[in-house]
């Protein structure tokens, strides 16, 4: 049986505070995109990874070659761990809008389905 997303995630950011409510649209992400405003998806969560560029083991590089938009098939193709997604939840600023969402909602696309 295919595992679902959402068992890898907490819902909670560095305040503690739910982010149920702070849907950030995929236009917004959009918006930064760059070294110095960097944000990113994956599996429909938002991260502002500004902060976390020079420290990404891969380079800095590879994170704004997918900044602003989102970057779960090459998260998922690079093979990182739920511990690598766990380390991300410092960086966690929201989530896109219900209708937006690929992975985490009722009939979405499992774990089983990415390309490894």
């Amino acid at each position: 049986m295919a595992q679902v997303i959402t068992n890898i995630f907490t819902t909670t950011g560095s305040s503690g505070s739910l982010l149920a409510n702070k849907p950030i649209s995929l236009q917004e992400v959009s918006w930064h995109d760059t070294f110095n405003d960097c944000w990113i998806v994956i599996y429909d969560r938002v991260y502002d990874i500004t902060d976390f560029l020079n420290e990404h083991p891969g380079g800095e590089d590879i994170l704004v070659e997918h900044a602003g938009r989102d970057a779960t098939v090459a998260f998922r193709g690079s093979g990182h761990s739920a511990q690598a997604i766990k380390a991300l939840d410092k960086y966690l600023i929201g989530e896109l809008p219900q209708h937006e969402r690929i992975f985490r909602k009722p009939g979405g696309i499992q774990l089983s389905d990415l390309p490894t």
